[in-house]
């Protein structure tokens, strides 16, 4: 039986017609191959974007130390079997205090703060004689009472004039108690005043267990350690006014005439200085000596060309306590000048970190030379990182990434840090499929 479409119009084919199905079927396709383009067309762009992106440069990690201590054990030293003592190289350091650690009466070694104040106040250069004191009423009286205490003394009469170098040799050289006074009274007034200067100039350079309450050590009070006085001693060294005096043997004043060092080493065997000190409750004796060091390019001009070596000892006891303590410092510093040696504290190819570049493994960062520095075991050296600002993308093994300085004292080496393999910029599927 035909299907029943009598209802149709004439003419008129239903709406499934074949040629309906086809315009449907390409429609289809139209919108999968659109589909298609944008999927490629997406991941063009994706693609061009991670190309376009910047890769990371690569980075650098240091491990270097901050510090460390040169190893080892420090030569046998003749130290005193009392008291206390120290000593050391000027620009290098110092072995530390050896013997007793609380501060002990100074004596005329605190007049080495006494002539740094006076300097630091009134300035002089070599060859200048500066201000003129006149002795005074007071000054006299001064005078008489320590004569009559037997203390360290020179004569003065009123109305005597004294030039600012001629008050500091009477000071340092026949360490006179009554021109420490007079000084203290023409710089500030007060010998009270005075002393609050002498602190401030200790704490200025350092000295952290010093005391001072008078200007020429009289006062048992006025007390330090070794290490302390070994860093006053090297800053009147360093003043070339002060280094001539405390250097010359004998010194001619005003009135009293002809006036001896009361150091009997200055000038002998090398020694230039520095300063006495003794009381009934002992001798102290701060000195300085010029020695030889090993080369080294390490040391700056100022060290090498003059070495000087300084040292402190405090509080030796006995008959005659002021002979004991030069004989002692003698001995330290006859023995010390054999100390210094070439001391190899970093070697060549030690690891110093890594570099972490993208797309590959860590690369191996180390020092290009060894590091070698005049010392003793004991002395701290402080280690300094100083990195390239920014790694480029790539670079061969052997490549500078920065610089590790190493500092003791005035002492300074600086050698480069490398890479131990080559870094290469990411590849081209790396850049494509990193997130």
């Amino acid at each position: 039986m035909g299907r029943n479409d009598s209802w149709l119009p004439k003419g008129r084919t239903p709406s499934y017609s074949p040629r309906y199905s086809s315009h449907r079927g390409s429609s289809g396709v139209k919108r999968v191959a659109i589909s298609l383009l944008v999927v490629i067309i997406v991941v063009m762009v994706l693609g061009i974007v991670q190309l376009l992106r910047k890769p990371p440069s690569p980075s650098l990690s240091v491990s270097a130390p901050t510090s460390s201590v040169i190893p080892g054990t420090l030569p046998a030293l003749p130290w005193p079997s009392q008291g206390a003592a120290d000593v050391g190289v000027v620009g290098i350091g110092t072995t530390g205090n050896h013997g007793v650690k609380a501060p002990i009466g100074l004596a005329s070694v605190a007049k080495i703060i006494t002539a740094l104040v006076i300097l630091k106040d009134h300035p002089l250069s070599i060859g200048q004689s500066g201000p003129t004191l006149t002795v005074s009423a007071s000054d006299v009286a001064t005078y008489q009472q320590m004569l009559a205490n037997v203390d360290s003394v020179v004569v003065v009469s009123q109305g005597e004039t004294l030039s600012e170098f001629q008050a500091l040799e009477a000071l340092l050289i026949p360490s006179a108690d009554n021109v420490a006074v007079m000084l203290a009274n023409w710089d500030a007034g007060s010998v009270s005043a005075f002393a609050a200067k002498m602190n401030q100039e200790a704490a200025s350079l350092g000295m952290t267990s010093s005391h001072y309450v008078d200007p020429s050590g009289l006062d048992p009070n006025t007390a330090g350690t070794a290490p302390d006085q070994v860093i006053a001693a090297t800053a009147l060294m360093q003043n070339p006014v002060l280094a001539q005096i405390v250097a010359m043997p004998q010194a001619t004043l005003p009135v009293v005439g002809l006036v001896y060092n009361v150091n009997a080493l200055v000038g002998h065997d090398n020694i230039i200085g520095v300063k006495t000190g003794s009381t009934p409750a002992g001798g102290n004796f701060t000195f300085a000596g010029t020695t030889t060091l090993p080369a080294s390019s390490a040391l700056p001009r100022s060290v090498a060309s003059s070495p000087t070596i300084v040292g402190a000892i405090l509080g030796q006891q006995g008959y005659t306590p002021l002979p004991t303590a030069l004989s002692a410092g003698k001995a330290l510093l006859d023995a010390f000048r054999t100390v210094p040696t070439v001391e190899k504290i970093v070697g060549a190819g030690v690891n110093m970190g890594s570099i972490t570049a993208p797309g590959q493994n860590s690369v191996g960062i180390v020092t290009g030379a060894a590091i070698s520095i005049v010392g003793w075991p004991g002395l701290k050296v402080v280690y300094k990182v100083a990195a390239v600002a920014k790694l480029p993308a790539s670079f061969g093994s052997g490549f500078k990434v920065g610089t590790l300085t190493a500092t003791l004292g005035q002492e300074s080496v600086t050698v480069p840090l490398l890479s131990t393999g080559a870094v290469k910029a990411p590849s081209l599927t790396w850049r494509l499929e990193r997130l």
